[in-house]
């Protein structure tokens, strides 16, 4: 593929796609004109496919009830969340979480309660083994620390299925683990708590401070 053919949207100023019907120059790489042959595939795609159909309409409510005009956004993620799962209509969802995080999403296990949903819970330590017995028995060589216990986001979404959860929300899962959560998980997914060790769990604080204290580190 031409290298002005590759989809390219994050450094584009121009941003013509805000507007609904699209006008002015365009960057030499814009997606949309690119894949033009895909806007009318999708949008119809995002629209009349029953679950996506539905999905949209409750994203888009949260956009009408929780921003303001004149005030800007009223909700947190977590209010979002509980909004979200109440236009979906779902009723038992699943909490996978890290164990390091036990504290933080027993306080949100207790708010969704609270809110009447059936929230079925698995850490990542359910089911877990030590690191030596992983090396031994599938010769993984990354493995390090042997006497530590390593996680099975496996088994956590494997007993999610089995419970027949309609909802799954991540909470601090590892970079790594969470991509296999969301691969064996047979409900949809999202992420509530995104894992940053250093930066409390909020990642896009390294990309403000990318030109000054973590200028040398990214």
């Amino acid at each position: 593929m031409e290298k002005n053919r590759i989809a390219n949207c994050a450094p584009c100023k121009v941003l013509q796609c805000w507007h609904p019907k699209p006008e002015g120059k365009f960057p030499k790489n814009c997606t949309r004109i690119h894949y033009e042959d895909l806007v009318e595939q999708t949008i119809e795609e995002g629209f009349t496919n029953p679950e996506a159909r539905k999905l949209n309409a409750a994203a888009e409510r949260l956009l009408i009830e929780g921003v303001d005009a004149e005030r800007g956004a009223q909700w947190s993620r977590v209010e979002e969340l509980i909004h979200f799962m109440e236009y979906m209509e779902y009723q038992k969802i699943g909490l996978a979480l890290c164990t390091g995080l036990a504290k933080e999403a027993a306080i949100l296990n207790s708010i969704l309660e609270k809110h009447g949903f059936d929230v079925v819970s698995v850490n990542c330590m359910a089911g877990a083994i030590t690191r030596g017995e992983v090396q031994q028995r599938y010769s993984v060589e990354t493995i390090s620390e042997p006497n530590r216990s390593i996680c099975n986001p496996v088994m956590q979404a494997e007993i999610l299925n089995r419970e027949k959860t309609e909802f799954n929300v991540m909470f601090g899962l590892c970079l790594g683990h969470d991509t296999i959560f969301i691969k064996y998980s047979d409900a949809d997914v999202t992420p509530l708590v995104v894992k940053d060790r250093v930066l409390y769990h909020n990642p896009i604080g390294a990309l403000h401070l990318v030109d000054t204290y973590y200028r040398k580190k990214l």
